[in-house]
């Protein structure tokens, strides 16, 4: 029995390395990392019909510049509000990367389709979160779709990290009148706690900043939320 398990134990060894031969075959032992310095800003914001000119990426190995073998790729788009990135990476001759993005907001100033920074607090525990990215898009009917109501309180704040596996934005629909006075259309849509009472209480939007203020209500909990849209 002892000279069966020995063998079994040098037969599984020899299977190991061989395997490993086969997996590493044409890679070497010691590779070098490649390293990526975005130039310029990392944040862009454009209006819309913008020129955009990337300052680019400097990328280096083992000492030297490797910049020209950056592999550079973008969705953007300067003719729509949205945000967008320019994406870099580059490959080692092991096939090991290092990779880098630059995000860019294209914004509308005279619009209220446009994107914005958010601000909410919860007056239930005093909760305040900063610096979402909240998009209001024009539905073409007259009314607008808020791709958070909550202003990022659970995406930004409370939960950060958890999307997309889960989904914390509330998105709903709203009308702004003539003087300001932003109103609620329908209901909430899909989202994580779509089972829970979502509503906007009040709403005004001043055309003179393009600043948004709501008072929400949700699940008897009262929040406030500014957007502040992105400008240069």
């Amino acid at each position: 029995m002892r000279n069966k398990l020995l063998y079994l134990t040098l037969f599984a060894a020899t299977a190991i390395l061989c395997s490993c031969d086969k997996d590493t075959e044409g890679m070497t032992w010691i590779t070098s990392y490649p390293t990526l310095e975005i130039l310029g800003d990392e944040e862009v914001v454009l209006y819309v019909g913008d020129s955009f000119a990337d300052d680019g990426c400097y990328a280096e190995l083992e000492g030297e510049d490797v910049s020209d073998q950056i592999i550079t790729t973008s969705d953007l788009d300067v003719s729509d509000v949205g945000t967008y990135s320019v994406s870099y990476i580059i490959y080692n001759s092991d096939g090991f990367s290092a990779s880098a993005s630059r995000t860019i907001y294209v914004v509308d100033p005279t619009s209220v389709a446009t994107i914005y920074w958010a601000e909410v607090e919860n007056s239930y525990n005093g909760a305040h979160y900063y610096d979402a990215p909240i998009n209001i898009t024009d539905n073409g009917n007259g009314t607008y779709q808020i791709d958070d109501v909550l202003g990022g309180y659970y995406f930004n704040g409370v939960y950060p990290g958890y999307e997309p596996s889960y989904d914390f934005h509330a998105e709903m629909n709203i009308s702004v009148a003539d003087d300001g006075t932003v109103t609620q259309v329908g209901t909430v849509g899909s989202w994580y706690w779509d089972d829970e009472d979502l509503e906007i209480v009040s709403g005004y939007y001043d055309s003179s900043t393009g600043i948004i203020t709501l008072s929400i209500l949700f699940s008897d909990m009262d929040m406030s939320v500014t957007l502040r849209p992105i400008t240069k």
